[in-house]
């Protein structure tokens, strides 16, 4: 192989990491200004970060290490925005939910009536609930002191109702977005 093919290939690789790369800040960027901007619905405000990293992974499909770069660059973000009396916590939570969806990203089968696939329905929701749950137990166990039915009651009626939210809306922006990326 000629050095000329050789160095065509290097470009062409890091054209590619620097368009992964742009995709998912540009995604996490969207999800944290809509979480921002968001109105609480019944008193919970939707994650839509979670939401974005886990389309991200989705259309890249990083390996492990990539897949927790994701996550502690969206639990870094999420602290900006957390209601949480200790925000960092973030940073344990957004990477947990972010190598739940990277292994279900690369591990799960296709999903698929005809060529719609719900693999982003069952990996984001998947993410988001280790997330949220993650971070249930931690805040409630570190920062609020609370019992254990607290913690099951904000399972049921926060993480449940967000992971739904995530789960329809990274279900509906992956085949667009997929498609635009990819053309």
């Amino acid at each position: 192989m000629s050095n000329e093919v050789v160095s065509q290939r290097v470009v062409e690789t890091k054209m590619n990491r620097t368009k992964e790369i742009a995709v998912v800040a540009f995604l996490i960027a969207i999800g944290a200004v809509l979480r921002m901007f968001a109105p609480n619905i019944l008193g919970i405000t939707p994650n839509f970060v979670i939401a974005m990293y886990c389309l991200a992974i989705l259309l890249i499909k990083p390996k492990i290490g990539g897949a927790l770069g994701i996550g502690i660059v969206a639990g870094a973000v999420s602290m900006i925005f957390s209601k949480s009396p200790i925000p960092y916590l973030n940073l344990f939570s957004e990477p947990s939910g972010a190598l739940v969806c990277a292994f279900l990203a690369s591990y799960l089968p296709e999903l698929s009536i005809k060529n719609y696939s719900f693999k982003p329905a069952l990996a984001t929701l998947l993410g988001t609930l280790v997330s949220g749950g993650v971070f249930v137990v931690l805040n409630f166990q570190y920062a609020l002191h609370l019992p254990a039915a607290a913690m099951q009651a904000a399972f049921i009626g926060v993480v449940i109702p967000v992971s739904l939210i995530n789960m329809i809306i990274a279900q509906a922006l992956y085949a667009p977005v997929k498609k635009f990326l990819y053309r």
